[in-house]
């Protein structure tokens, strides 16, 4: 008899940075505003995010019954948590989300057509993603304000991870001087934007400001380190443990 539900593992994205992708934001924005409706919103990102392989089969016309209930199944329980999100809250989380839905489009067309992950690829699904942290804060009675600096610092924080694990990829796959050095170029412009608008708009907050622009330096100085060879695995779990200490920071600068 065949199963109802395809395994578990078929559902989840093979790539561990996309964890992290989605996780920073949704636990940035719940531990700035922590609510019901955050919770909830939190929960149907989760499954949004879990539907993407049986979507992903489903319009590439790949015929599995077990992905497509899969599929049903996420899509109505991501659905159920949103209309429970809207009775719970305002209705205002809605604005950040309509906002970086465009994002959403282009990097799942991307991801639906199996095209080469470029760096704007990324970018677009971490700007999006970073939109939930913003959709978590409003959905908790946060401000605007507050929503905004969110979502600005998740991205470019993710933005600039980004690229860095990107040049140390090429570095280990040996790739020609003119792509590293392009590669290069957005590591260092990506880094200086974060630490350029930690200065200006956390850095005068106080301490906790202070400590969070401080560790964006620290971030710059790894990025700027002679390249050493290590597992994909290795950085992919360095980085993470990064993301996490870096998530308390802000947290608290942002507080």
């Amino acid at each position: 008899m065949p199963p109802r539900l395809p395994p578990l593992r078929s559902l989840l994205p093979a790539e561990h940075g996309s964890w992290f992708m989605l996780g920073f934001p949704l636990a940035l924005g719940w531990l700035l505003r922590p609510s019901l409706a955050g919770g909830c919103l939190a929960l149907a990102a989760l499954a949004a995010f879990l539907g993407r392989p049986p979507l992903r089969r489903f319009l590439n016309q790949q015929k599995d019954p077990a992905q497509l209930r899969a599929l049903l199944l996420l899509g109505a329980a991501a659905a159920a948590l949103g209309i429970l999100t809207g009775c719970l809250s305002n209705g205002r989380f809605l604005i950040p989300l309509a906002c970086v839905s465009p994002l959403a489009l282009f990097a799942l067309r991307a991801d639906l057509e199996r095209a080469t992950r470029t760096l704007a690829v990324e970018l677009a699904a971490q700007a999006f993603f970073a939109g939930l942290a913003a959709a978590l804060v409003l959905a908790g009675g946060g401000t605007p304000a507050q929503a905004g600096l969110a979502w600005l610092f998740a991205t470019f924080l993710g933005g600039a991870n980004l690229a860095h694990v990107r040049r140390v990829l090429g570095q280990a796959h040996q790739l020609d001087a003119l792509e590293l050095s392009r590669r290069g170029v957005l590591v260092h412009g990506l880094h200086l934007l974060l630490c350029g608008l930690s200065a200006v708009l956390l850095a005068p907050r106080g301490l906790p400001g202070l400590l969070w622009t401080g560790w964006t330096l620290l971030l710059y100085g790894r990025a700027l380190r002679p390249y050493r060879p290590m597992p994909a695995r290795t950085l992919g779990w360095r980085e993470g443990g990064l993301s996490a200490a870096g998530l308390v920071l802000l947290w608290w600068a942002l507080a």
